[in-house]
């Protein structure tokens, strides 16, 4: 559908800068004419898929005291503009429902903004007549191929906020959830069951009362929305047909007896059931030495798919017996730094495995 002209930003002029380092959920690092200064990050996501360092920012000057003096507006993926201002994402939401752009949702009208109901704050109130439909908008920036998903880091306010969507029935006053995927060639949306399981159990409970409107969008070069705003669909028997439980991980440490020009190191595994109990056991032994532990939930193929995949990002790999002989996969920096073992977990979470299915 064809919607008039919204820029990712209301005012001002941007400056180009690339990504350093992330100092907080808030705060990042950037260079600007040479120069490093600190910028104001309003998007509290991971964001492991768009900030690696080199990424291009688009910076918009915006003091925010003496130190922060601009603010992150967009970071280019893939050679694309990602908005990654979350606060900008309900102007984007009230402009995509005045202009009917949004399949489903024709005939809304925005009657308040940030409303209150029961224990949560809602983004819109929206009417129609005489019906009322309290409406949560949620900025995706996590997107590969043809599939999006969200959350990128748990939430459980938005599982609240799932909740007491669905506790307002299907009444006049009902609830209902808009995704706005940042990736115009998307065709899908899942919740990330991978990272928030509990998301996607509350998104599967509630499916029945609280009714879920995705669309893709996308950025020019100016910033601007493109023209096109393609409705998503949502594969349900994927979500129904995914075992949270079960699938792959993959362990992440440092040091170790690494040695000092590899010092971060990668090992796959897969358990057919009790994913979970095996995490949880690898944080308790590892996790006090820094290590992360990472799923990829659904996921039964032989491990050697997944090693094999991890081979092409990595430094070197040998064998390591503290894992029965399976492949250890060596790294000069930490692997969620490394664009290529980014793009191999991203492709396993949101291509082979849910797509598999759906084939």
């Amino acid at each position: 559908m064809t919607v008039e002209r919204f820029r990712a930003f209301p005012r001002g002029k941007t400056c180009p800068g690339t990504f350093l380092r992330r100092l907080n959920r808030f705060v990042v690092e950037a260079e600007l004419e040479g120069k490093p200064v600190l910028a104001h990050l309003p998007n509290p996501g991971r964001l492991w898929e768009i900030l690696f360092p080199g990424t291009e920012l688009a910076l918009l000057p915006a003091p925010q005291g003496p130190s922060l003096k601009h603010k992150v507006v967009a970071a280019r993926k893939n050679g694309r503009w990602i908005c990654l201002d979350t606060i900008r994402t309900n102007a984007l939401a009230r402009h995509l429902l005045g202009r009917g752009a949004v399949s489903g949702l024709e005939g809304w009208e925005v009657l308040e903004s940030e409303v209150q109901s029961g224990n949560s704050r809602f983004d819109f109130l929206l009417g129609r007549g005489v019906n009322r439909l309290f409406l949560e908008v949620k900025s995706c920036t996590l997107f590969q191929g043809p599939m999006a998903m969200f959350p990128d880091a748990v939430t459980d306010r938005g599982r609240r906020h799932l909740l007491e969507l669905a506790a307002l029935g299907e009444g006049p006053s009902r609830g209902a959830v808009l995704v706005i995927s940042q990736g115009p060639d998307t065709r899908y949306f899942l919740p990330d069951y991978h990272t928030d399981p509990a998301f996607a159990r509350a998104f599967l409970e509630t499916r029945e009362k609280v009714e879920v409107f995705a669309v893709s969008a996308g950025w020019d070069e100016d910033l601007f929305l493109k023209e096109i705003v393609r409705p998503l669909e949502i594969p349900w028997k994927v979500l129904e047909g995914t075992d949270f439980d079960s699938g792959a991980w993959l362990l992440i440490r440092q040091g170790e007896g690494a040695p000092q020009r590899l010092p971060f190191s990668v090992v796959a595994g897969v358990e057919k059931s009790g994913l979970d109990r095996k995490m949880k056991a690898l944080s308790r032994e590892f996790g006090p030495s820094g290590a992360k532990v990472l799923p990829i939930r659904g996921f039964r193929e032989r491990t050697g798919l997944l090693e094999e995949a991890l081979a092409s990002s990595a430094d070197g790999w040998e064998r390591s017996e503290d894992f029965r002989g399976r492949r250890l996969f060596r790294y000069s920096r930490h692997p969620l730094s490394v664009p290529a073992f980014v793009e191999t977990l991203l492709q396993f979470r949101l291509v082979l495995q849910p797509l598999g299915k759906m084939l």
